[in-house]
């Protein structure tokens, strides 16, 4: 193991968290997930994995809320069943259990491309034989720590932080459209190695690419349809904020500066799975508009993707020069996707990974042993019917406390819709392009937050949540005064 000279700010970081509590811990960690191509430790030993900086930041923030007693006690209350996050736990520990078990019972069943990596960071190009691998243990650390990520976020919101972790993702989606803006102009002035301190991850990096004359866009990430995805999660979560009138002028801001890179980043996924939850925005704010309670953002946003933008499509399809360089561009990305070489590679990941999923009877391969090109052909091909039904009863569940009529605080439900929406943007961008079953620390933090913000009868209290900021010494002395919380 090797720490990489941005680990060491990490553990920094970390240790600071333990000291100063939740709102520093959250802050470094919701900043910390956009440095995707970054490593903070180097694994040679587990085929050159990297470590993120958010993945060893995990680490330090589940002791912080350890050495907290209310904390700790609300992370044991956000997996009560039949909460979310029971599901997600169970779906999360069985994935581990198969990773160690299902890889050896059906050693040699199939042929599978596996998400192994070699010494330089490059996955095989080459079906080989179903056998346990590296990947298998890298995987279920990255598993476990979604796991402990969203148990942590969840228990915050529980505590009356849901608030402040809405304003940290906020501003990380700022400081995204940032590095997406530093990332446009290194390449324009041929200095895109500027940004090889953040890019340091042992993985394949497409940094400097372009697609009709349009650069695409990766920021911080390994590749555009990585920042895509993300973006698009920002940009799901602060429109339905300004929507909704929580923190409206800062998530209005985030909204119109991050909204045109899901654009400008030429991904496939960004726009198929932008144009779903588009759609899905849409739907809502007309059932809003229709049954109420309805807000002026509501009416405007309809106006815009309703009326504005089709007319600004027509408008444009008026001058030749600007239509034939979208039109191109549009061709390239989404209508011959599937012709183009790295389209027929991707068919044939999940062709493989489906043909596995029936070759070990419905079992599925282990977790981290089977490499697809879409979450859902993951999910049947590594953790089998078991292990995706685990999860879909989790997604069931997340999304049905969402529509649930609740009495009490209006603005942290808010948040809680708006952290699912975050949530379905990025498993709608895995199931397009995802190549495991793990879908980050973004996801849990943005899940986690759902869930702790739509428990049945959580209410954030201030004397909670002062409770939750004290030593541990005091917490334990005053414990038995403070109001308790349901477990449910």
């Amino acid at each position: 193991m090797s720490i990489e000279p941005i680990g060491f700010i990490v553990l920094l970081l970390g240790l600071l968290s333990m000291v100063n509590g939740a709102r520093f811990a959250i802050t470094t960690l919701c900043l910390s997930t956009l440095f995707g191509a970054a490593a903070a430790l180097q694994l040679p030993a587990l085929g050159g994995s990297s470590i993120q900086p958010s993945h060893l930041l995990v680490l330090f923030l589940v002791v912080a809320a350890l050495l907290r007693p209310a904390q700790t006690q609300a992370m044991l209350a956000s997996m009560a069943y039949p909460g979310p996050g029971f599901w997600f736990a169970a779906y999360i520990l069985f994935s581990v259990a198969s990773s160690f078990f299902l890889p050896r019972i059906f050693a040699g069943a199939t042929l599978v491309y596996s998400s192994a990596r070699d010494s330089t960071g490059m996955m095989s190009t080459v079906a080989a034989p179903l056998s346990p691998g590296s990947s298998n243990l890298s995987q279920s650390v990255y598993l476990l720590g979604d796991l402990a990520c969203f148990v942590v976020v969840s228990a915050l919101a529980r505590l009356g932080y849901a608030r402040f972790i809405a304003k940290q993702l906020i501003v990380a989606s700022l400081v995204c459209f940032a590095f997406a803006l530093i990332d446009m102009g290194t390449f324009m002035i041929g200095e895109s190695q500027l940004l090889d301190v953040i890019r340091n991850a042992n993985y394949t990096m497409h940094t400097a690419e372009a697609i009709n004359g349009f650069k695409r866009i990766v920021g911080p990430f390994p590749e555009a349809s990585i920042y895509g995805a993300v973006a698009l999660a920002y940009f799901s979560f602060t429109l339905l904020l300004w929507l909704e009138r929580v923190q409206s002028r800062i998530a209005g801001l985030a909204t119109i500066l991050i909204g045109p890179t899901i654009v400008l980043c030429t991904s496939t996924t960004a726009y198929v799975a932008g144009l779903f939850v588009l759609s899905m925005l849409v739907l809502f704010c007309l059932k809003r508009v229709i049954s109420g309670p309805a807000t002026a953002p509501h009416a405007t946003f309809l106006v815009i993707t309703l009326f504005l933008i089709p007319c600004a499509i027509t408008a444009l399809s008026l001058m030749p020069d600007a239509w034939d360089s979208i039109a191109g561009l549009v061709n390239t990305t989404v209508s011959d996707k599937l012709q183009s070489q790295s389209g027929e590679e991707r068919t044939a990941w999940n062709t493989l990974a489906l043909i596995a999923f029936i070759d070990t009877a419905t079992f599925g391969a282990g977790l981290g042993t089977v490499r697809a090109s879409s979450f859902i052909a993951a999910l049947l091909s590594n953790v089998g019917l078991t292990g995706t039904l685990l999860f879909a009863a989790f997604l069931y569940s997340l999304v049905r406390a969402s529509g649930r009529h609740v009495s009490g605080d209006r603005e942290t439900h808010a948040i809680g819709n708006a952290a699912v929406m975050a949530s379905i943007a990025q498993i709608t961008s895995a199931a397009i392009s995802g190549s495991g079953t793990d879908l980050g620390l973004l996801f849990s933090t943005s899940a986690g937050l759902a869930a702790g913000c739509l428990a049945t009868n959580t209410s954030p209290r201030r004397a909670t949540r002062s409770l939750a900021n004290r030593t541990p010494l005091e917490t334990s002395t005053s414990l038995m005064r403070a109001p308790m919380f349901s477990t449910r």
